[in-house]
């Protein structure tokens, strides 16, 4: 495998749009890319597709990656500059699903030390509920065997194990609402909240040691919508509050926490929440490829699947060829020597045993 075969696949996949919602597309390409390997078994679940290989009794290994951007900022198109390939999804993360279809198009699976499995999913950049990986984790019982799972999301080509938990809760304050030349005939709802906004925003950010990695616990107003006119005063004031929490905490220790710091005369209400991941740095697959390739560690401070697969008591982490500052940015890209880093890590390590 060269950095050149590896552009190509990425190239191909970035320039097939799949927003969410819009991942028929991309999942028929890597479909039939894989069912002309005829080296495994390819299911389609939705807009996901599922492959399997031959099983010999071996521990199972899944591979997995979304297929899904976000809307695109005109970035439509792959552009190679350099050692860099540009554009939608590059790092988040199509580069990773670029390596997975390498791997699996590469690799023979007779000789493997693993039985593998790879799941390409849609929805992951949409609502919780939305996300194709549950729906396939749910349908697929043998999956959910797996001694192992490596989620390919964004990490510069290092190791990202566990991943915070996600909270968006919605505050509402009332008041009353009047007309603003008389506002003493009212209750304005954005002074009643100033005093309570004046501390939230405030929320300092907190690290969390967990085996030894750390973690950032966020609180942060990312929504604020206020009055009917210009000249009503407002009688109500919504507040979104998105909290990333700690993976020593459950949700209902987050949504404890949450509420203690609101109000009580204030209505709270959880509008969409994900567990977070658990930190498996103590598993002996995982410190394996850990050490074995000496790449550095931290704790994922995004969420990321590697929860829904904690869930499902999975051992598993995050590494990838993307970067994750670059998601979501206009000027997104995959240093391209990452595709090849990324793919030689995990290819030794699907087929060589430990020395």
């Amino acid at each position: 495998m060269t950095v050149e075969n590896l552009v190509e696949i990425l190239e191909a996949l970035v320039n097939i749009p799949s927003v969410t919602g819009q991942e028929a597309v991309i999942a028929g390409f890597v479909q039939d890319r894989l069912e002309r390997r005829r080296t495994g078994e390819c299911v389609r679940s939705g807009e996901a597709v599922v492959w399997r290989g031959p099983g010999r009794g071996r521990p199972l290994v899944v591979l997995a990656g979304h297929l899904d951007t976000v809307p695109p900022q005109g970035n439509e198109r792959a552009r190679l500059r350099g050692d860099r390939l540009y554009g939608l999804g590059t790092s988040d993360m199509k580069g990773g699903d670029a390596v997975m279809l390498a791997l699996l198009e590469t690799l023979d699976p007779a000789r493997l030390r693993f039985d593998l499995a790879a799941v390409f999913y849609d929805g992951e950049e949409g609502p919780y509920a939305g996300n194709g990986l549950g729906r396939v984790l749910g349908g697929t019982p043998w999956l959910c065997e797996a001694a192992l799972a490596v989620l390919l999301e964004p990490t510069d080509a290092q190791v990202e194990i566990g991943c915070n938990g996600m909270m968006n809760v919605e505050v509402r304050v009332t008041g009353r609402s009047a007309h603003a030349a008389r506002p003493w005939a009212g209750v304005n709802a954005v002074e009643r909240a100033a005093p309570w906004l004046a501390e939230i925003v405030r929320f300092p950010v907190t690290p969390v040691t967990v085996q030894g990695l750390e973690f950032r616990e966020t609180l942060q107003v990312t929504q604020l919508a206020a009055g009917r006119a210009r000249n009503v005063v407002p009688d109500e004031l919504v507040a979104n509050l998105n909290h990333r929490f700690t993976p020593d905490r459950t949700l209902e220790q987050a949504e404890a926490r949450l509420r203690a710091l609101v109000p009580a005369e204030f209505e709270l209400r959880v509008v969409d929440a994900a567990p977070p991941g658990a930190v498996t740095l103590d598993r002996p697959l995982v410190r394996e490829f850990v050490t074995r390739f000496a790449l550095r560690v931290s704790g994922k401070q995004g969420w990321t699947d590697v929860a829904r697969f904690s869930a499902a008591g999975i051992p598993a982490f995050n590494f990838g060829p993307g970067v994750p500052d670059l998601c979501h940015t206009a000027d997104e890209h995959c240093p391209t020597a990452n595709l090849l880093s990324t793919y030689d890590a995990l290819a030794r390590f699907l087929t060589e045993e430990e020395k």
